[in-house]
């Protein structure tokens, strides 16, 4: 294990964070779900932070901030509310991607695109299953001057409002990942129906079909891109572990209040024993993700860092579904009613879980 203490920068960060998604994204979560879209002051907020949306200093940018950083902002955020949490790091992955893979070109308008409140940004990554990005069936093929991109895509975000998206796959020849920019309106570009999701709204969720001829050179630069997809899968496991200690806390401090036989259901074991196994599963969820995040920042082998933001990924999201069902359970009747928060948490968890989840990475696994 690399995990290594947060040092006075990352301790910064998680404070900045974790007041802005508790006095900033918790106040709008129900009014975002309702309408399917982030406020626009809310939005302003966490894209000001520059870690959502990073861009490295060599293109005019705040630079580029380590995966161990970058997991602490987005687990604190999620603290508030994942759900525009993530919809704020899925419109700002493609300014990672290019600030790290892009040619010049490519990169010319990062800065301004980043900081456009009216801008969101698309990667096409997951396909139904989780699975390492070596194994993704979407095919990216030389095609005479231009390269095909072939196969489908879901929970692709912001899908009926990026003005391009950039779509990973791999090159059936070698099987090495590529990625390549799409316009979202080319021909051979066919968005499905916004998906009507457990949770989420506010992402413009749906599935996309490509089969479409886009030039060279819109293709980002292959090297280190493993790496970087890997980085972006780890993010849904940093929001998972954040919403999991949330709905924990939240459980905990009503268990303290709610008197049951005269006194609080917090002084039985059959509600303290699950809450403190429960506190234990997210600290070690935090601390796989925070290991996989310390091996990207220090260039391990690639195979062992997908292997282990797998494994990451895996018990992340099992431990946040069993997690908010707990608080769910907790409260009893009240954790069905929309008054009180942990159904969302519960239904934000549950989506979560069946986006990247590998039911073939054992949580008691040891990767070696």
């Amino acid at each position: 294990m690399i995990y290594l203490a947060q040092d006075d920068e990352q301790e910064a960060v998680a404070e900045m964070t974790r007041e802005l998604g508790l006095e900033v994204l918790f106040p709008v979560a129900r009014e975002t779900e309702a309408a399917a879209v982030v406020p626009s002051k809310t939005w302003k907020a966490i894209v000001g932070t520059e870690l959502t949306a990073p861009v490295s200093e060599e293109l005019g940018g705040g630079g580029m901030p380590s995966a161990v950083t970058y997991m602490t902002a987005v687990e604190n955020l999620a603290y508030g509310d994942a759900g525009i949490t993530l919809a704020a790091v899925w419109s700002g992955a493609p300014s990672l991607l290019i600030s790290l893979h892009g040619t010049s070109q490519q990169q010319s308008g990062i800065l301004e695109a980043s900081k456009n409140l009216d801008n969101r940004g698309s990667v096409a990554l997951y396909e139904g299953f989780g699975r390492g990005a070596s194994e993704l069936e979407t095919t990216i093929t030389d095609d005479g001057d231009g390269v095909r991109v072939t196969g489908r895509k879901v929970g692709v975000p912001f899908s009926g409002q990026a003005e391009s998206i950039i779509v990973v796959g791999v090159d059936p020849s070698t099987r090495d990942l590529r990625a390549v920019i799409v316009p979202r309106t080319a021909y051979g570009v066919n968005v499905g129906v916004r998906d009507k999701s457990l949770a989420l709204d506010a992402a413009d969720i749906a599935s996309i079909d490509f089969d479409v001829v886009v030039p060279r050179a819109n293709l980002l630069n292959s090297e280190g891109l493993r790496k970087s997809v890997e980085w972006l899968r780890l993010a849904v496991a940093s929001a998972q572990t954040g919403m999991a200690q949330r709905a924990l806390e939240y459980a905990a401090d009503y268990a303290k209040t709610r008197v049951a036989f005269g006194k609080p259901i917090a002084s039985f074991q059959g509600i303290s024993f699950p809450l403190a196994e429960a506190f234990a599963r997210t600290e070690q969820a935090r601390l796989e993700v925070l290991d996989a995040a310390s091996l990207i920042d220090n260039d391990g082998d690639i195979e062992r860092i997908s292997a282990v933001v797998s494994s990451a990924v895996s018990y992340a999201s099992e431990n946040g579904a069993e997690t908010t069902r707990h608080a769910v359970q907790v409260l009893g009747g009240h954790g069905f009613i929309r008054e009180y928060p942990v159904e969302l948490w519960y239904r934000t968890a549950a989506f979560l879980s069946t986006l990247d989840f590998d039911p073939t990475a054992s949580s008691f696994s040891a990767v070696f």
